[in-house]
């Protein structure tokens, strides 16, 4: 309200002299006057990010054995070829565990090679078992065939055939001794001569008795035992001719197993041979392509390239870079990703140089942004790429790595009406400057337009020379509010 009371009393009417008492009086009450000027308006995008180089050739550690010191290593900076070995890893270990399992490999290959000829041996006993076996049952059934079809059939005919020949002569000494009764009881033969008639005729009915008695016993009894003991001695081979079949499979695949148990063996322990040749040709670890070999230092987990230290499986070890197309890998907040377009140019600082100041081309804008930190998972951003421009002897004291500071150049137009950022304040929905007059301070409703971290363009509301006040806006904003 004093500067407004001041600036009320005293119309001076030189310009200048109101514009020096005009800054003086905002400098009293705390504010600073600008004047609202045309010039030019410079809109850039800060980047952050490290020098690297366009698709480089990455070499990892594909030794997949533990972690493993390096013992030799090619110094950064060094031109090489394709095929150049590059590091050293330790292989003593490797080597020693690869020597015992190559032993170990020999006896089990000779393991299986003896399993292998068991299990031939086996075979062979198997079928010579076999075959006895077959050969007794096969013996056994014709013995009972034979005798069932031939040798009691023929027994029972000479039996029948004795018994025939039996009764037949016990017929003939029947009708001796009727003859002789006969004759006897006509006085012709004697009583001596019936009575051995009669013996005669008794001896032949005996004999009689005795071979039907035979023919009926062998016939009822012998060949019935026999014939069952011939079937009994066949079926008996045959149970033995299975079971010796169920004895050979059962040897044969015990054996079977032995051998799938020894190969099986022999397969592991080649895998393992080859797994450690695998390592041990891993220890070598060799160029793949032609550049400038740079270490990649890991210092958030404290992994450097060095002799001494340790490289684990998959770790990224080299980059194989060509200084033709050095870039800037950096990050751009995804609020002014939308600001970018590709082939936008671009001013790129070093801070370790801080008198080099290089060109540079934005080539590529990542489409989905990403969080750079778990800590901060809303804090998106945007990876981008710019390819420095010079020649290879003004980019060859740039080392890789090296953290670069860029501003892409967005927008670039003069004459452009401008006052401070720190001038414009928010009023409710409107935006209002406070323009500094002779005749006192007064709110004014203005419109903006492109904005920069410092400058903001007047599109409405001012005019070229006016005063307005800079400060703390809500500073401003009270004032503002004070006035009527």
């Amino acid at each position: 309200m004093l500067i407004c009371g001041l600036w009320l009393q005293r119309r001076p009417a030189d310009t200048k002299r109101q514009r020096v008492w005009v800054k003086q009086a905002a400098e009293a009450s705390g504010f600073r006057s600008e004047v609202v000027r045309r010039g030019r308006l410079v809109r850039t995008v800060p980047v952050r990010g490290e020098i690297a180089t366009h698709q480089p050739g990455v070499v990892y550690n594909d030794c997949r054995y533990w972690p493993r010191k390096i013992v030799e290593l090619l110094p950064e900076g060094t031109q090489v070829q394709p095929g150049d070995i590059l590091c050293e890893l330790d292989s003593a270990e490797i080597r020693t565990k690869l020597r015992d399992q190559k032993l170990l490999l020999i006896r089990a290959r000779a393991g299986w090679q003896t399993a292998v000829a068991g299990e031939t041996l086996q075979q062979l006993k198997n079928d010579r078992r076999l075959s006895t076996n077959q050969l007794q049952a096969q013996s056994t059934q014709d013995l009972s065939t034979a005798f069932r079809e031939a040798e009691a059939f023929q027994e029972l005919l000479q039996l029948e055939g004795d018994v025939i020949m039996r009764q037949e002569a016990a017929t003939m000494a029947q009708e001796s001794w009727e003859r002789t009764r006969e004759l006897s009881a006509l006085g012709i033969n004697s009583i001596a001569e019936l009575d051995i008639r009669e013996v005669e005729k008794q001896n032949a009915d005996r004999a009689v008795l005795r071979a039907a008695g035979k023919l009926n016993l062998t016939e009822t009894f012998h060949h019935r035992k026999k014939s069952a003991e011939l079937q009994f001695n066949a079926q008996l081979a045959a149970d033995e001719l299975r079971r010796t079949g169920l004895q050979n499979e059962l040897a044969a695949a015990v054996q079977r197993v032995k051998a799938l148990e020894m190969q099986q063996s022999v397969a592991g322990l080649q895998l393992h041979v080859d797994y450690l040749e695998r390592a041990l040709s891993a220890c070598t670890i060799r160029a793949t392509r032609a550049g400038e070999l740079i270490y990649c230092h890991n210092r958030d987990e404290g992994k450097y390239i060095e002799i001494g230290g340790t490289a684990h499986y998959s770790q990224e070890m080299f980059r194989i870079v060509d200084r033709n197309r050095m870039i800037v890998a950096g990050r751009v907040s995804e609020t002014q990703v939308f600001d970018l377009s590709v082939g936008l140019p671009a001013v790129v600082r070093i801070p370790t140089l801080p008198t080099l100041e290089l060109s540079a081309e934005l080539k590529w804008i990542a489409p989905i942004p990403s969080p750079i930190s778990w800590f901060a998972p809303n804090d998106l951003f945007n990876a981008v790429q710019l390819e420095l421009l010079g020649s290879e002897e003004s980019l060859a004291s740039i080392a890789f790595g090296t953290t670069a500071t860029c501003e892409i150049l967005v927008e670039d137009r003069p004459g452009v009406l401008q006052i401070p950022v720190q001038a414009v304040f928010r009023n409710g929905p409107q935006t209002e400057v406070l323009l500094a007059s002779p005749t006192g301070l007064q709110r004014r409703q203005v419109i903006t337009g492109k904005c920069t971290e410092s400058q903001a363009e007047i599109r409405e509301g001012l005019a070229e020379g006016d005063t307005v006040l800079v400060g703390e806006q809500h500073r401003l904003r009270r004032l503002a509010d004070s006035l009527p």
